[in-house]
């Protein structure tokens, strides 16, 4: 039993130890209706879990649209620790979340993360965090070749995290943190009648501040004529589990929501210490789990080579 004192407090000892481990998110796909999901939480899914080639690799944050009926467009982010930045990947899956087709979109040598897909008419485009260059952008996906489009512009400046986009009640809103101390538990809203712009900041911004909550988590939805917003709940520790909320109001001026399900990562996988990420595609769910793995030797390899990195 580990005794507290005055000078060494226990949490500090459990910060060390969890330094000994590799923390490796990767995606999950499944089977779900909404209406079960909202009943009975995510337990029962058969998630098919994305392999990861090393320990010190990870993918975040998938978003999941379908192209035809026999395929499924997947985006994430891939990340390489040593590297210490994320970069946008793209995979294509059949109904039975096989890969068929896998590829590399988006590196620009500086952090990318959460590429938020959006469809437009026939047209689908990609919004990634791209919080350290500054300002949301959108890339138009090609759809014949599977590249990107030269980026546009949607709000200039501004380090969002996690922006998420939805048209309700003829405006665009957007979601997003910022980039900086509030950026787990600050939420703030923009909008604009069209979707190029001008955003406009929500009179109340940040309209929420709670690390149980705040940062948007996957695409908001209508269901029953009801808008939700997937969320993060880092309260414990980051990526912990997601809250989906119902908004029950929403406008220039008035923000309110309510919690009705925390979604926690599932007990029947190795990926159950972390869950921060969760979209659909009809009756399709796909989300991202997080797994602890007891790797000191890794740790060090890791810190190492970003030390070269460094000098």
């Amino acid at each position: 039993m580990i005794r507290q004192n005055a000078n060494v407090p226990v949490n500090l000892f459990s910060n060390l130890l969890d330094k000994l481990y590799i923390k490796q998110w990767t995606y999950g796909i499944g089977k779900v209706t909404l209406p079960t999901l909202l009943t009975d939480g995510i337990d029962k899914v058969q998630f098919k879990w994305k392999q990861v080639p090393s320990p010190t690799r990870f993918y975040a944050d998938p978003f999941i649209i379908r192209l035809d009926e026999n395929r499924l467009l997947v985006t994430y982010e891939d990340y390489i620790k040593e590297d210490l930045y994320g970069r946008i990947a793209l995979a294509i899956v059949d109904n039975n979340f096989n890969t068929i087709q896998e590829k590399t979109l988006l590196d620009t040598g500086s952090h990318l993360s959460y590429p938020n897909l959006y469809k437009k008419g026939d047209k689908i485009y990609i919004l990634p965090e791209s919080s350290k260059e500054g300002g949301l952008h959108r890339h138009e996906l090609d759809l014949t070749t599977l590249e990107l489009k030269p980026k546009e512009t949607i709000i200039p400046d501004l380090p969002l995290l996690d922006s998420t986009i939805q048209f309700y009640e003829g405006k665009y809103w957007i979601f997003a943190t910022h980039r900086g101390p509030g950026s787990d538990s600050q939420l703030y809203i923009y909008y604009a009648d069209q979707w190029d712009g001008h955003y406009q900041p929500h009179a109340q911004n940040p309209v929420k501040t709670n690390l149980n909550g705040s940062r948007p988590a996957g695409k908001t939805f209508v269901y029953n004529n009801t808008l939700y917003r997937p969320a993060q709940n880092s309260s414990a520790y980051y990526g912990r589990a997601v809250v989906l909320h119902q908004i029950i109001k929403l406008n220039e001026h008035e923000f309110e929501e309510i919690p009705v399900l925390e979604i926690c990562p599932p007990k029947n996988s190795a990926f159950n210490f972390g869950l921060h990420t969760i979209n659909f595609s009809n009756d399709v769910i796909i989300v991202d789990g997080l797994r602890r793995i007891f790797s000191p030797w890794t740790q060090l390899k890791i810190l190492f080579s970003r030390s070269l990195r460094v000098n």
